[in-house]
């Protein structure tokens, strides 16, 4: 029996999954979250598969300590390894890139471009997983090396930023005239203006929201969603907690009721 009042967690390679954290509260309003950044080790997209998997599970295992009813793994990069990791942990896992895939493989798309970071593009769980219940639609996919750990910097160096977009985004439109864009990494959508004001004319896909919305209705289906009217956000991280605090503000999030450092 799951306690309705035990918390959400949330993880991440860093800031990024604040993002899925903002979705959570507009839909789940009443809900405790527990998030864990891990900055210090910021950007994932760069690490071996075996490097991933040990960082999610110290990540994990901190937040079972808070007795977690369920886990969003916001990081695409960590969401590849969900499948090793949901036998280690007796609470629900959700992952981003499942709900992501599922959402576009119901889109009908012919074609649909992505940028997430090198290891998500070299996975190839997107691929996958959208083949699976869509085998014709064509992803056309670009890694990028630097855009997760620019953002998570939480300076937002304009040029910085728009240099790399436009240097990735470019690799994928030469192969292909996609018209919607997959924002693959939860960092990225921290900077959706950036997106827009380089490619007015894509129609960007956060896939955020479809976790959210998973993660709503496993609560829902096992009668566990927490009574109350406003939920509280406890933030802890592995690097600065005021980046944290500045990217909560630029995203609206409810403020954060507590904000660490934790060394794992």
């Amino acid at each position: 029996m799951i306690d309705k009042r035990n918390p959400i967690g949330a993880i991440d390679s860093g800031v990024g999954g604040l993002t899925v954290v903002r979705e959570l509260q507009r839909l789940l309003p009443g809900e405790d979250i527990v998030y864990f950044g891990d900055s210090a080790n910021c950007p994932y997209g760069n690490k071996t598969g075996e490097q991933i998997f040990q960082l999610g599970r110290n990540m994990l295992t901190f937040l079972s300590t808070h007795h977690v009813k369920c886990v969003a793994v916001a990081c695409n990069t960590l969401s590849s390894m969900v499948g090793r990791l949901r036998p280690c942990f007796d609470f629900h896992i959700v992952s981003i890139v499942e709900e992501a895939a599922k959402y576009m493989a119901e889109s009908g798309l012919s074609s649909v471009g992505l940028i997430g970071t090198e290891f998500t593009v070299a996975a190839g769980k997107y691929d996958e997983l959208i083949h699976q219940l869509n085998p014709d639609c064509r992803i056309v996919s670009k890694g990028s090396p630097l855009l997760s750990g620019l953002v998570d910097r939480g300076d937002f160096n304009q040029r910085e930023i728009n240099l790399e977009i436009t240097t990735q985004v470019d690799h994928i439109l030469a192969r292909e005239a996609v018209d919607h864009l997959i924002l693959g990494c939860t960092h990225y959508p921290i900077v959706t203006e950036n997106f827009r004001a380089c490619y007015p004319d894509l129609e960007l896909i956060d896939p955020a929201y479809e976790q959210a919305k998973a993660v709503k209705a496993y609560l829902e289906a096992n009668d566990a969603l927490n009574p109350q009217e406003t939920g509280s956000l406890c933030v802890y991280t592995s690097g600065d907690p005021k980046i944290y605090a500045d990217v909560a503000r630029r995203l609206s999030l409810s403020p954060i009721s507590r904000a660490e450092t934790v060394k794992l």
